[in-house]
């Protein structure tokens, strides 16, 4: 018996470093993937191969439910673990491995990708035959973010596992609308420059978290706020206007030009509110906007990693002028969110 599961990257189209606070966001799920395929094995232990970081991890199935973790990022195991306290049991060790396309720590969400397929592949594993993908989102939210306090959001995990373009409301994951695919095409700009997610992440996050309901209330009054929070609170604001903006044009699959505009507008809140783009990828965002694209913004936490275009369909203006500037990029379509072949029995 073989098994397969995957799930896609994802790009934020709107509500970046808004999830965190409970506010809706906007995401899409892309077609790079990231996948893990395995087969029973006699040992009680579950074995994963990563030859793309060079890693071997293998979780012993005695006593499972309290494996310990190596640091505060051992999320492979922690999706063992919160599965365990689920009630899901496995017969049988496995052997598995691991491949994907998704540029690593690059701001496309590979580390969820892989979360949600791990979760995915533990739950079919453990005789769950067809997991609802919502569920699925939950556990690698819960393994990746609450088991260890971390400063993410849910956004990466359900927009891996639900797939398509979605708005989701972070307050309540349940409340989840899908949404037309945006027009037009999406490109992906790898910056080359690293990425401190964590590090973004808690940096924005710890003064906006007691100022949520600030957000929320564009009249309230931010006399008492020092200049870098009453900024943060501004950016935040406009941020949130504009996903609301940017969902009802979507409903109605208004003009892809305007969406472009709202798109280069939330990456100036982003950019100037947030502090969290830097000055080459501003840069080269204004380089692709004057070679036709319609607008674009950085994609995840920020400080680096990647950003995307969005182009009009057929047009290679904006990617000749990014490979100029000697930047990888990757053509995106919205892609399925988590799917599995088990035996030969058809995707799901």
């Amino acid at each position: 018996m073989a098994l397969c599961v995957s799930a896609p990257g994802r790009v934020c189209l709107f509500g970046e470093h808004q999830d965190y606070l409970g506010l809706p966001v906007i995401a899409a799920a892309i077609d790079l993937r990231v996948r893990v395929e395995g087969r029973p094995a006699n040992e009680r232990v579950l074995r994963l191969r990563l030859p793309d970081m060079g890693e071997e991890r293998a979780f012993p199935l005695e006593n499972t439910g309290v494996l310990p973790y190596r640091n505060d990022s051992d999320y492979l195991t922690a999706a063992v673990n919160v599965l365990h306290r689920a009630g899901v049991r496995w017969g049988s060790g496995w052997e598995a491995e691991v491949r994907g396309n998704i540029p690593l720590n690059s701001g496309a969400s590979s580390s969820s990708a892989l979360q949600v397929a791990w979760c995915g592949f533990l739950l079919l594993a453990g005789g769950h035959e067809n997991p609802a993908r919502s569920w699925v989102a939950r556990l690698a939210y819960e393994s990746e973010v609450l088991e260890f306090n971390a400063p993410g959001g849910m956004m990466d995990q359900y927009a891996a596992a639900l797939g398509g373009a979605i708005w989701l409301d972070c307050s309540n994951p349940d409340g989840v609308e899908e949404l037309p695919q945006p027009g037009g095409e999406l490109l992906l700009v790898d910056s080359g420059q690293p990425k401190d997610t964590t590090g973004v992440l808690g940096r924005v996050r710890r003064p906006m978290e007691p100022l949520a309901d600030a957000v929320l209330d564009a009249g309230a009054p931010l006399e008492d706020l020092d200049g870098d929070r009453r900024r943060m609170v501004e950016a935040n604001r406009e941020s949130y206007r504009l996903t609301g903006v940017a969902r009802e044009l979507l409903r109605e699959r208004g003009c892809i030009e305007e969406l472009g505009r709202l798109l280069t507008a939330h990456h100036e809140q982003l950019s100037q509110g947030l502090g969290v783009s830097t000055p080459e990828i501003d840069g080269w965002l204004e380089a692709g906007m004057r070679a036709g694209a319609l607008g674009g913004k950085i994609n995840g936490s920020g400080g680096g990693g990647t950003f995307f275009l969005l182009c009009r369909e057929g047009d290679h203006g904006p990617e000749e002028e990014m490979h100029r500037q000697g930047l990888r990029t990757w053509r995106l379509r919205t892609g399925p969110g988590l799917q599995w072949q088990l035996s030969g029995r058809g995707v799901a």
